[in-house]
């Protein structure tokens, strides 16, 4: 009943607002609350927060492209409002993941940390700070909106039905494509410097346990999470299942108020502080330190795929034995070194889409032909070398299900998860409270969002 209560004077408040706002003409909106979807409100500085948004990433806007972005977010606010009736949640991990991506592509962009602080007239922990709380909003909407079309899935006779209603002039010309297998033999972390990193981070526990250092100049000084870097180290409120095991059986394996011993996840090696725990939750401090690779490894890798590339020359070994006997990148030494296009999860690149390193050490291959091996840097700015073999050329053609089936199945798709989320909000406006400031009358809205 409390709750009904909050809510209830919540939806008040936003009447009294609104409809004060309506009535005053004279009154200059500084920031306040431009509509109201279930118990979710939108703030006008949250709107033109968006818009700078849209501008950084070099659109042109005018100020009616605000009805087009209020409706966006009132969309967004709909599936907020349901995810969190339906326990829907995100982890703090999957949230800090997605700030920093952000954060990341937007200093890039700009061109320096100044440059982005200067843009925004905030500092990037300030920043970080701010847009935890709406990314975390954003990451629930979109996995409401991903439970609902989860069942969409076409069968192959509606597959055939489209390609057969669609025009023949209409049909796509599909340009040549190419499939192709890969050895990638990368740098691997040795047993030695895992050992010396975890008695550098041992000595560093030492130091915090012993009271000597603290865990917030220690986090700073030598941590390499940036989610909790500058925040001593911590995570708080966490509920178990969203940090990886190792991370949590030592959360779970150590006293309130004590230090785990250094252990290792994928991430690197870490030593915890437990500052508390209740049921399934807990709040923790850490320390993060990552491996770095030995660039005479590099060496020792040209050296073994110099060699390897001699023994598949001569037929000492087949590709297929290579792959499994040499490749490090799991996600293609799985599929027998072939390639996937992350695209449609197909195996066919356009020739568009390849890295222009990749598509000159293909193009003069023949099919079943193997490149000279060369040295390329991975995302990461990591170096790896790599041998790739022409698996299939596939001639320029017009698009046809035998081809191309996973191009139509997703056209197909995507016209059925547009039906499916039209027919989820007209349900769900009908049954949610929404109410709009009177200004954004004048909007032409593809919805009915009354």
């Amino acid at each position: 009943m409390q709750n009904i209560n909050r809510i209830t004077a919540l939806v008040l408040f936003c009447l009294v607002a609104i409809n004060a706002l309506g009535q005053n003409d004279s009154y200059q909106l500084l920031d306040g609350i431009v509509a109201v979807v279930g118990d979710e409100i939108i703030l006008n500085s949250e709107l033109d927060e968006r818009m700078l948004q849209e501008e950084m990433q070099g659109k042109q806007l005018k100020e009616s492209d605000k009805c087009l972005i209020l409706e966006d977010v009132l969309f967004e606010k709909l599936l907020l409002h349901h995810a969190k009736v339906d326990s829907l949640e995100v982890t703090d991990a999957e949230v800090m993941d997605e700030v920093d991506r952000r954060l990341a592509y937007y200093i890039n962009m700009l061109g320096s940390i100044e440059a982005f602080e200067t843009q925004y007239g905030k500092t990037v922990t300030q920043w970080k700070d701010d847009f935890g709380k709406p990314i975390r909003e954003q990451l629930l909407a979109q996995k409401m909106q991903q439970q609902i079309n989860q069942q969409v899935r076409a069968t192959p006779a509606e597959v055939i039905e489209f390609f057969e209603a669609t025009s023949k002039d209409s049909l796509p010309l599909i340009p040549e494509e190419i499939s192709y297998s890969e050895i990638v033999i990368q740098p691997q972390i040795l047993e030695s410097q895992k050992q010396a990193l975890r008695d550098k981070l041992d000595s560093v526990r030492t130091l915090v346990a012993s009271g000597k250092l603290s865990m917030t100049l220690a986090a700073t000084r030598y941590s390499e999470d940036p989610g909790s870097k500058y925040k001593g180290g911590c995570y708080t409120d966490i509920r178990r299942g969203q940090f990886v095991p190792q991370f949590e059986a030592a959360v779970f394996d150590t006293p309130i108020g004590g230090y785990s011993p250094v252990f290792e996840t994928d991430f690197g090696f870490h030593f915890l502080k437990v500052t508390d725990r209740r049921g399934e939750q807990y709040s923790a401090c850490h320390i993060l330190m990552k491996p770095t690779i030995d660039e005479n490894e590099l060496i020792r890798n040209g050296s073994t795929i110099d060699s390897l590339y001699n023994d598949l020359k001569v037929g000492k070994i087949t590709f297929d034995d290579a792959v499994l006997k040499y490749s490090t990148r799991k996600s293609s030494a799985n599929q027998k070194g072939q390639v996937v296009n992350e695209r449609d999860g197909g195996i066919k690149f356009g020739v568009d889409e390849l890295d222009p390193n990749i598509y000159f050490l293909l193009d003069p291959l023949a099919e079943g032909g193997f490149s000279a091996p060369i040295q390329l840097v991975d995302d990461d700015g990591n170096g790896y070398y790599t041998i790739l073999k022409l698996d299939a050329r596939h001639e320029a053609h017009r698009a046809n299900p035998k081809d191309d089936y996973a191009l139509f199945q997703s056209q197909v798709e995507n016209e059925m998860r547009a039906k499916v989320m039209d027919n989820w909000v007209k349900k769900n406006v009908v049954q949610t409270y929404i109410r709009l400031d009177p200004k954004f009358d004048g909007c032409e809205f593809n919805m009915s969002w009354d």
